[in-house]
């Protein structure tokens, strides 16, 4: 073979070469959603995080977060496992809204966030007996996350207790407890159950705010009302429910914070004293409504139910 046929044949096989190397790799990227944090309490939360990998690896998951009222944002990174990662921050403030959204940089420097999520941390109130109250914040409200279990008036005039015999409309100012319901009963914290005259809608009491603290009152009608449609309206008690609810379908999520007990109420009779413990949430109100929350299904109801013994919610005034 000549040398011209050589250079020809040699020319072909790189031409033939180059037509056959592979096309260049497609760039994919990644995607992020933010989630809800989780675990949240007065100083600490846990921030969470889903993704998808593009075409280049991940080299980096973080969090970036702040106060939602300061521009001071901070950075934390974490490990992922398998399509999610999650990093528990302390040191928080009570009662502050916080934001937070999720973020991976591939392998070639590109970074991308998931959407803003945002979260009230739990603020605390204390009352004349000492107990502690978690608290939180819903539109332009602050509510107790707990059952009262108070045994004195704020100014410190005593309550009955009682744990059996009637529930008559001419008693005193009374609180009802049982193994479920005594303030040293702590999980889960079922509270107290509060006579009419505890919260000051009987003829010869006068205590507008109630056993709560001061600064705070039992919850009005409109304010259940206004809570409801913020947790979600109609199904709301899917989303308020704690996880010591004898349910039939509708498991207790509590997403929404508010850790609602299935604490009954008192009403006297030959038979019993405490009924649908396990079953059942009855809430005072400034009227003689009452709010109930049954377990078998994730709706409110307004009923009356006549004096007998129920759960008090707080809202600072």
């Amino acid at each position: 073979m000549n040398k011209n046929k050589i250079y020809v044949f040699i020319s072909i096989m790189l031409l033939f070469a180059l037509a056959c190397d592979p096309p260049e790799k497609e760039y994919v990227a990644p995607k992020i959603w933010t989630m809800q944090p989780i675990e949240i309490t007065t100083t600490e939360a846990t921030f969470r995080a889903t993704f998808t990998k593009g075409s280049e690896e991940i080299s980096i998951f973080g969090f970036e977060w702040k106060e939602t009222l300061e521009d001071d944002r901070k950075e934390v990174y974490a490990e992922a496992y398998s399509g999610s990662y999650t990093y528990s921050v302390t040191h928080l403030k009570e009662d502050v809204q916080y934001t937070v959204k999720a973020f991976i940089i591939d392998a070639l420097g590109n970074k991308y966030f998931g959407e803003e999520e945002s979260f009230f941390t739990h603020g605390t109130v204390t009352d004349i007996d000492g107990n502690v109250y978690l608290t939180l914040r819903y539109g332009n409200k602050v509510w107790m996350t707990e059952n009262l279990r108070v045994t004195r008036f704020a100014e410190g005039t005593p309550l009955e207790g009682r744990s059996g015999g009637p529930c008559l409309e001419t008693d005193g100012p009374t609180y009802y407890y049982s193994g479920d319901h005594t303030p040293y009963f702590q999980e889960p914290n079922f509270g107290l159950l509060y006579n009419a005259a505890a919260i000051g809608s009987a003829p010869l009491f006068s205590y507008t705010q109630g056993p709560c603290p001061d600064g705070w009152h039992v919850a009005y009608m409109s304010e259940w009302m206004e809570l409801i449609n913020y947790c979600g309206g109609k199904t709301a008690g899917t989303t308020m429910k704690t996880k010591t609810w004898i349910e039939l379908g509708y498991s207790g999520g509590n997403s929404s914070r508010f850790s609602i007990e299935p604490a009954g109420y008192y009403f006297y009779n030959s038979e019993e004293s405490f009924r649908s413990v396990f079953y059942g949430a009855y809430f005072w109100t400034q009227t003689d409504n009452v709010i109930v929350l049954i377990h078998n299904s994730p709706e409110f109801h307004v009923i009356k139910l006549g004096d007998s013994g129920r759960s008090i919610r707080c809202v600072q005034n």
